[in-house]
């Protein structure tokens, strides 16, 4: 039994040491392919034309979409806390990947269930660089994305 044991744990070991091997090489075949993150750095959301009157009185605003720029100091810190509470607990703890919850995703999907890990990182990642298909050189890249915003 022991005999057993010892030789499923070594190649458990082996295993193990493929696939990180195999990951490393998957990463650096895809590293070179990430964008450059000029997109982020220099993001111009649309903003609505806004039209005023020679006393500054604002007559009105035309566009697909009405924001308004506001900087993050400004923001009420509970709607701060709320969305790090909804979408990433632990985002000020990570570099892009919270690997806690990658492991938890994960144990839940061969359980049956379906858990997100993305952080707001990744989330950020997709929405700005790729397509939303569901494939796993997808999810790869996200999480490329999401380690070189964060550095």
């Amino acid at each position: 039994m022991f005999v057993f044991l010892k030789t499923l744990f070594w190649y458990g070991l082996l295993a193990a040491a493929n696939l990180a091997l195999a990951a490393v090489i998957a990463i650096s075949g895809m590293y070179p392919n990430l964008p450059e993150m000029d997109v982020l750095e220099n993001y111009q959301p649309r903003l609505p034309l806004r039209i005023f009157s020679a006393d500054g009185e604002l007559l009105g605003e035309f566009g697909e979409e009405k924001r308004q720029l506001v900087r993050f100091e400004n923001y009420p810190s509970l709607l701060v806390s709320a969305l790090l509470a909804t979408e990433d607990q632990r985002f000020f703890e990570h570099n892009g990947l919270d690997l806690r919850g990658i492991f938890r995703a994960g144990l839940s999907w061969l359980d049956g269930g379906r858990q997100g890990a993305s952080t707001i990182t990744m989330q950020v990642a997709r929405n700005f660089y790729l397509q939303r298909v569901r494939t796993v050189e997808r999810k790869a890249y996200e999480m490329l994305l999401a380690l070189k915003i964060e550095k």
